[in-house]
Order: C-alpha cells, then sequence, then structure tokens
C-alpha cells in the first residue's frame, strides 16, 4: 500500500466513525493511507451527556469535539473537517448547499475512495441525508462544469463504499448478495476501535459491554465491518477499499 492512497470518509455525527468503521479506517491508517474525516455535525443534540452526567446540553457540543479529536488519535485520521450542520436536521439542509461542501472536501483532499451512509440503509434521517449528499458529490466531483472553481479543479473519485451497519446486514443479504459487500478483517486493529469508541464517553459510557469484560458480544465489535459497494465490480472478493483501483491499474 503506497502513502499516496487517500480515504474520505463523510459522516453524519461524531462516534460514527468508530462505531460503525473504526477498525477499517485503522488498519487503513496502518497500511498509510491517509484518512480524512468529515463530519457533519457536532453531534449537538445527542440524547447522551455521560452516565453519570458529564456536561450540559449547553456544553456539549465542544464536549464532542474534544472527543472525537481524541477517537481520530486512536485510529489515525490525520485530517478532521466539519460541515457545521445543526445536529438533527441534515435532511432539511439545502441539499446542494451539502452537495456542494462535500464537493469542496473532495477537490481539496483527492481522495481514491470514499465512505459514507446509504441512503436506504443509514439507520437515521441525518445519515441518510449525508449519504445522499455524498454520493451525488461523489457522481459529480469530477464534473469541470460543476460549481467550477479554478484553485480547487475537477477530481473524480475511484471508488464509492456505504457502511452497512450490522442490522441491516442479513437485509442487504437477502435483497443483493455477498458480491455486492466488501468485508473488512479488523482483528489487527479491534482494540484500537474499542479505544475509539472509549474517546467518547459522553456517547459510550451507557454501554456497560464496552466498558466491561463482555465488549467481544456487542454486534458492532465483531472481527469484520462490511460495506456495500457503491460503484465497484461485484464479481470479485474486495477486503479493503483499493484493490480495484491497484487492479484498475
Amino acid at each position: 500500500m503506497q502513502s499516496q492512497q487517500r480515504l474520505l470518509v463523510v459522516l453524519a455525527h461524531p462516534d460514527d466513525e468508530s462505531f460503525l468503521c473504526g477498525g477499517t479506517i485503522a488498519k487503513m491508517s496502518e497500511q498509510g493511507v491517509h484518512i480524512t474525516l468529515l463530519c457533519a455535525t457536532k453531534g449537538e443534540m445527542g440524547r447522551r451527556m455521560g452516565n453519570p452526567i458529564l456536561t450540559t446540553r449547553e456544553a456539549l457540543p465542544e464536549l464532542r469535539v474534544e472527543e472525537l479529536k481524541r477517537a481520530c488519535e486512536e485510529l489515525g485520521i490525520r485530517d478532521l473537517r466539519f460541515l457545521n450542520v445543526r445536529d438533527k436536521t441534515i435532511e432539511f439542509e439545502s441539499f446542494d448547499l451539502l452537495a456542494e461542501g462535500i464537493v469542496k472536501v473532495i477537490r481539496k483532499v483527492q481522495p481514491n475512495a470514499l465512505v459514507t451512509f446509504h441512503e436506504k440503509y443509514g439507520g437515521h434521517p441525518d445519515h441518510c441525508a449525508i449519504g445522499r449528499a455524498a454520493e451525488f458529490a461523489f457522481l459529480k466531483s469530477g464534473d469541470p462544469d460543476f460549481y467550477p472553481d479554478t484553485v480547487f479543479p475537477a477530481f473524480k473519485v475511484h471508488n464509492l463504499y456505504f457502511v452497512l451497519w450490522p442490522s441491516f446486514y442479513d437485509e442487504w443479504l437477502k435483497e443483493n448478495g455477498q458480491s455486492s459487500i466488501t468485508r473488512v478483517n479488523i482483528a489487527g486493529t479491534l482494540q484500537k476501535k474499542i479505544s475509539a469508541l472509549k474517546s467518547h464517553r459522553s456517547q459510550t459510557l451507557a454501554v456497560p459491554a464496552l466498558w466491561g469484560n463482555k465488549n467481544l458480544s456487542l454486534p458492532f465489535l465483531k472481527e469484520y465491518e462490511y460495506f456495500i459497494k457503491g460503484n465497484s465490480p461485484t464479481n470479485i472478493e474486495d477486503t479493503d477499499f483499493f484493490q480495484t483501483i491497484e487492479r484498475m491499474g
């Protein structure tokens, strides 16, 4: 794996990155991939504020940003950015402005692969909304007529992947088959994922199993993370996001 490979992860809230794909992010980082995380919100409307309570509603956004920064350090994310959309309102934001914001980041970062939510299988309105905008940005970022910019010209991303939450795995598999899924073995980085999740103390203290000795029973802490192939060939088995790029030369 060459260090010039770049991965852009576009998600909705602080902690999404750790719960959904923390093991994969850590694995890619260990392999020399430059990781950028674009987080749409600061999680200011999260229901959890610690158990026992760690903060106030007013101070929660600042705390969650600090927690996210610590999680990024654990996972090897070198570049953290925010769209600064209000939590729980992404679906009501201007779709054009969301897409434009993501396109600008794509053109600045120039990633080889992009990971985001699937608009149907996101499991939360914010997830589905940012995933829909990110997929549109993926399709349009290579078009020089789409938000033309003389400083950061059009750039086409090779591969698109959608995170596949364990609760949706069987449904997706039944409807679409195994060949549409990329399976990443995260056994070697599972402890980094657990450490990143513990960085989000305000959100994860309410999950006692994570902090005890039974955390491997949690569905999001198995040895594999799964992703839906957004545009990659489905007749080959991928185990990381860059295999298809390498095959294409």
